[in-house]
C-alpha cells in the first residue's frame, strides 16, 4: 500500500465508501505519505470527519500530509481547458462559446473522463525538485455502475479515438490503472444481500474487464460478536426474554440484544457468501452505533485498517 500511486475505492452507494476512503488517506498521511483524496461529487459531510472546513473544487492541505478537492465535471474540464490552451482569455472564447458548450454536453461519458483524467494528472505531478507532488492518489469513486463507466473510458478512447493529445493521455492513464505496481482498487461493501451482490459484480468487472488488480474487500458496519463472545451473557439475556415478571425498564436491553443478534446472523451468513465468491483479504469494520462521523470515529475505522494491513501485508 505505501508503494502505490493511486488507489481506487469502489462499491455499491451507501456502504460507506466515502468514510473508507477519508479513513485509508488519513492512515496513509499518518505513515509519512504525501496524499491526494478526490471525492466525486461527493455530498457527505467528508470535512466533519476530518475535522475542517468543507471541501470544494480547489486541492488544499486538510491534515499534514493530506490534501483533498471534492471535484466536479465543470471544474476538471475548466482545469484541463486551461492547460491545453494556456491562457485565460483564450479558454473563455472556445470553452465558454455556447455551440462549444452544446458540444461538449453532447459527448458521451465527458463528465467521469474528465474527472478520472483529474485525477491520474495529479499522480504524474512533479515538485520542483523532481519529487511527486503527491505520494498516492485515492479516487473516492462514485457508485458501481458509474465506476465502472469512468475507470472503462481510456480504453474507449484508445480504440476509437485517432492518435492524438487525447489518446496519449489516455493510453498513459490507461497504462497506471492496468499496473499493479502502481495502482490497486479497494471494493467497499455492508454485510447485505444487495451491498455483496453488487461488490461480487464489481470485483469481476475490475478483474475481468478492466484489468484492475484489486487487493482487499472492506465489509463496513459489521455488528458486534459480543454475544457469542459471552455465551454466559447470551444465556441471561435469553433467560430474561423469556420471564414473565420481566421489569418493563428492562425492554429495551432486552430488544436491542435481539436485533444486535439478528444482524450479527445476516452479517455472518453474507460474509460467508462474500467469501465463497471473492478469494481476497477482509477488512471487518465495526459498526459505530454513532449518528454523525466525527474525527474519533474516523480513528476507529482507520484502527480497523491498520490493523488489517498489518496482518496481511500487500503483495
Amino acid at each position: 500500500m505505501l508503494n502505490r500511486r493511486f488507489v481506487v475505492i469502489g462499491g455499491k452507494g451507501g456502504v460507506g465508501r466515502t468514510t473508507v476512503a477519508v479513513a485509508l488517506a488519513a492512515l496513509l498521511a499518518r505513515k509519512g505519505r504525501r496524499v491526494l483524496l478526490t471525492h466525486v461529487r461527493t455530498k457527505q459531510h467528508v470535512h466533519r470527519m476530518l475535522g475542517c472546513d468543507e471541501l470544494d473544487e480547489e486541492i488544499r492541505e486538510v491534515l499534514p500530509n493530506l490534501f483533498a478537492v471534492n471535484m466536479t465535471p465543470a471544474a476538471a474540464l475548466r482545469e484541463r481547458g486551461l492547460m491545453v490552451l494556456r491562457f485565460k482569455a483564450v479558454y473563455r472564447a472556445v470553452m465558454e462559446n455556447r455551440l462549444v458548450k452544446y458540444f461538449l454536453r453532447a459527448i458521451p461519458s465527458l463528465d467521469e473522463y474528465s474527472m478520472l483524467g483529474k485525477a491520474w494528472y495529479h499522480t504524474t505531478e512533479v515538485l520542483d525538485d523532481g519529487r511527486p507532488r503527491f505520494d498516492t492518489v485515492i479516487l473516492d469513486g462514485p457508485a458501481t455502475g458509474h465506476l465502472i463507466t469512468m475507470l472503462r473510458i481510456p480504453q474507449v478512447i484508445v480504440d476509437t479515438v485517432p492518435d492524438g493529445p487525447l489518446t496519449a493521455d489516455a493510453r498513459l492513464a490507461l497504462e497506471l490503472l492496468r499496473d499493479p505496481r502502481r495502482t490497486l482498487m479497494w471494493i467497499v461493501t455492508l454485510a447485505e444481500e444487495m451491498a455483496v451482490t453488487e461488490a461480487v459484480d464489481l470485483h469481476a468487472a475490475a478483474t475481468s474487464d478492466l484489468g484492475i488488480h484489486v487487493e482487499r474487500v472492506v465489509v463496513n458496519a459489521v455488528y458486534p460478536d459480543t454475544l457469542e463472545r459471552d455465551p454466559e451473557l447470551a444465556a441471561g439475556l435469553e433467560e430474561l426474554s423469556r420471564s414473565s415478571d420481566l421489569d418493563a425498564t428492562l425492554d429495551p436491553l432486552v430488544a436491542a440484544a435481539r436485533t444486535i443478534s439478528s444482524r450479527r446472523s445476516i452479517n455472518r451468513f453474507q460474509i460467508d457468501r462474500l467469501a465463497q465468491r471473492i478469494n481476497l483479504p477482509r477488512v471487518e469494520v465495526p459498526h459505530l452505533f454513532c449518528s454523525e462521523l466525527d474525527p474519533g470515529a474516523l480513528e476507529r475505522v482507520s484502527t480497523a485498517l491498520e490493523a488489517s494491513l498489518q496482518r496481511q501485508p500487500v503483495p
